[in-house]
Order: structure tokens, then C-alpha cells, then sequence
């Protein structure tokens, strides 16, 4: 049996690209790769893009865009997501004592109360024992409308949708919520990674406030760089830019404040004289839910890919279910023999681990002597407090 991990957040937020990121860092950049490993064992089949593959994708795009210039904006893909995706992940210590990880990502439409794939959704609330939250970080720090934020990272119906965890018992059944901030270069690299916590806990609020207190969750925050070599730019509305009259379709593209050119996603600048036509209004598959959603451009910086942080959530949740397991154990051996039932109950829980729990249990202290697993700095931070509204 695996442990499933759901992760939720808006179109686009960086669902794929944090796993990407993970198992890039656990593989090329981590210091642990003599206690254990973990390697991508998903079954891929015609669904996603293979997790090597979009890490390469995501060098071979830098490198691209450095040789055009540090000063070039360009768009990240904003195309929605129709399908739901399972990555198993697994664990191996010395070669052996196997365990697999199963993370589903899901569209952000699926937040949706009127989506129909809404009802799939909390079955996998019930059914996962930890929530990885992306959070989109220009959209969480703009400052002109509070509800492009709410709208563009799902806010309201995560924490809606959240409401469906189900807890069988306080203390054997606990659940772990991570909220990661992504694309978040700008700020971590200027030491604003605080301001950026700051800023998911009071987006988050009502989602925070119904758990934590709950002594069965644990609720963190860790904002990660999943790519380093880019920057937020800025926000701009979006406009569908025609370049010739045999163009039916278009591409997105925005007004520069300064020059009154045309930017276009591939970084190239156009005066509006240069093409066919420039649609007046901002585009229509830009709002979501009768909010105007603005484009979100970036910057290369040196250009190099490079993940910063991105191992520590899987260092979280190894070290989460591995604590969640031993309580499950170290109930069973206290079973009182005239109480059969509480047999029938506690084999309800996930034993993933099984016979390799020892094993694990070890890892997890030399992490720990390792001083590997980040606590607190840089933004990384156990939420314990009711959040109060600033």
C-alpha cells in the first residue's frame, strides 16, 4: 500500500513542476543519497509528460532565453490542465526496504463547485493523508484587486474542498497540509521569503483557522524555487494579437507601459503597426469566474537551472508518515486482548512502511543528525497559531 499526497492549487500554479523539482534535487543536488533514494517510478502510459523529461524541458528553456537577453520578458505556459495525473515515487534504502509515494495532481478547474470531476476530487480529500497547496506567488503578492489572487490560486474552494478531510481518529489518523509557494524568485532572493509566509497565511486564513488547532494536522509552510534562474517581472493586462490576416487564432501578448509596444510571450517586441490587429478588449479566456485575470511575466536571471529548497517537502512528509506509522504500531503492540475490535480499527490506516518502519525510523534520525530537514528560515515555517486578520 502507498501513501497518496494530493496536490491542489490554481491553473497552472506549478503542480508538476515542484515534483519535477523534487526529484531533480533528491537525484542531482541532495546530500542524503548515501542513506536512501528516491527515483520516479510512475507508469506513464501516453498520460503527462514524464517528470525527467519537464525538468529538462525547464533547463533547455533557460538556457534559451539567456542567450536572448537577461532583459527579454516572456510568459510561462498558462494553458489549464484537462486530466488528473498520479506520479508514484519510490523510496529505497541501501537498494532495498522499498516504499512508494503516490502525489495526484489535479486540474485547478476541478476546484470548481460546478465542475463535474468535483465530486473525484473529494474522494481524493478523503483518501490522502498529505496536501500539497502550490501556490502562485505574483499572483499571491499582487496588490492592485485581492481577487485576482483568490480566483487565479483557488483560495475559496480549496479551503471549501478541504473542508472534506475526513480524520477516522485524533490520534492514529493525522494529515499534513504544505502550503508552497512557487515562482517566488523575486522575493526568496531578496531575502522577502518572511513577507511571502506572511502573505500565504493571511490569503489562507479561513483554510488555516478550520485545522489548526486540530491536534490531528500538521500545517507548514515552505515557499521553494522550483526553476532559480528567473524572475517576476510584472503584471499586464492580456490582449489577442494577430499577426497577419491569415491568423485565426492569435496569441496573448501585452501593451509595454514605457514604449507602447507590443511584448509577445516568446519575448519579442512588435510595434502595433507591425501587425494585423490587436483586439481592444483584454482576452476573454483570461477571466475566471468575472475576474480579469493578468498575464505574468518573467525574466531570465543567469539563466541556470536551479532548485532551491525543493527537497525539504519530501524530507517533511517522509519524516510526517513515518511518525504517523509508528503511532499506528506502537498502538497495535498496547492492544488489550478482551478489545478485538480496536484490531479491526487500526487496520484501517495505511501501513506502507510495514517491516521496513525500523529502517525508516532510522533514516529519519540521521536526517535529523544530518541537520538536512529545514525547520524554520527562509520562509519555512509550522503554522500553530490562529492567524488573525492583519
Amino acid at each position: 500500500m502507498s501513501h497518496k499526497i494530493l496536490m491542489l492549487g490554481g491553473r497552472r500554479a506549478g503542480k508538476s513542476s515542484i515534483l519535477a523539482s523534487i526529484l531533480y534535487a533528491l537525484g542531482e543536488q541532495d546530500k542524503t543519497a548515501d542513506l536512501c533514494t528516491i527515483t520516479d517510478q510512475t507508469d506513464y502510459g501516453g498520460m503527462a509528460v514524464p517528470l525527467t523529461t519537464k525538468r529538462k524541458e525547464i533547463d533547455n528553456y533557460l538556457r534559451t532565453r539567456s542567450r536572448v537577453g537577461a532583459n527579454s520578458n516572456f510568459l510561462v505556459d498558462m494553458t489549464p490542465s484537462k486530466t488528473e495525473s498520479t506520479y508514484t515515487l519510490l523510496t529505497q534504502i541501501g537498494g532495498r526496504c522499498e516504499v512508494a509515494f503516490d502525489f495526484v495532481d489535479v486540474p485547478g478547474e476541478w476546484m470548481c463547485a460546478t465542475s463535474t470531476n468535483h465530486n473525484r476530487l473529494k474522494e481524493l480529500v478523503t483518501e490522502s493523508d498529505v496536501f500539497i497547496i502550490a501556490i502562485d506567488t505574483p499572483y499571491l503578492m499582487q496588490e492592485e484587486n485581492p481577487n485576482i489572487n483568490s480566483v487565479y490560486n483557488r483560495i475559496d474552494e480549496i479551503t471549501n474542498m478541504m473542508a472534506n478531510i475526513t480524520i477516522l481518529n485524533e490520534q492514529l489518523d493525522r494529515k499534513m497540509i504544505i502550503f508552497c509557494p512557487v515562482k517566488c524568485e523575486r522575493w526568496t532572493q531578496k531575502g522577502q521569503a518572511d513577507i511571502v509566509t506572511e502573505k500565504v497565511c493571511q490569503a489562507y486564513r479561513n483554510l488555516i483557522n478550520n485545522w489548526v488547532k486540530h491536534s490531528a494536522v500538521d500545517i507548514w509552510v515552505m515557499p521553494i524555487e522550483t526553476v532559480g534562474g528567473i524572475t517576476h517581472s510584472k503584471m499586464l493586462d492580456g490582449y489577442r494579437v494577430y499577426r497577419n490576416e491569415r491568423d485565426k487564432i492569435g496569441e496573448l501578448g501585452s501593451v509595454n507601459e514605457l514604449t507602447g509596444q507590443i511584448m509577445m510571450g516568446d519575448g519579442m517586441m512588435i510595434s502595433e503597426d507591425a501587425v494585423y490587429m490587436v483586439e481592444p478588449k483584454p482576452d476573454p479566456t483570461l477571466f475566471i469566474d468575472f475576474t480579469q485575470i493578468p498575464l505574468s511575466w518573467y525574466k531570465t536571471t543567469d539563466g541556470v537551472f536551479k532548485p532551491h529548497f525543493c527537497e525539504q517537502p519530501a524530507y517533511h512528509i517522509l519524516t510526517f508518515l513515518v511518525e504517523k506509522e509508528k503511532a499506528v504500531d506502537a498502538f497495535e503492540k498496547k492492544k488489550i486482548d478482551d478489545l478485538p475490535w480496536w484490531r479491526i480499527f487500526t487496520k484501517i490506516f495505511a501501513r506502507s512502511f510495514g517491516k521496513n518502519l525500523k529502517a525508516y525510523t532510522e533514516l529519519i534520525s540521521n536526517f535529523n543528525n544530518r541537520n538536512i530537514i529545514k525547520y524554520s528560515g527562509d520562509g519555512f515555517m509550522r503554522v500553530v497559531d490562529i492567524i488573525e486578520k492583519n
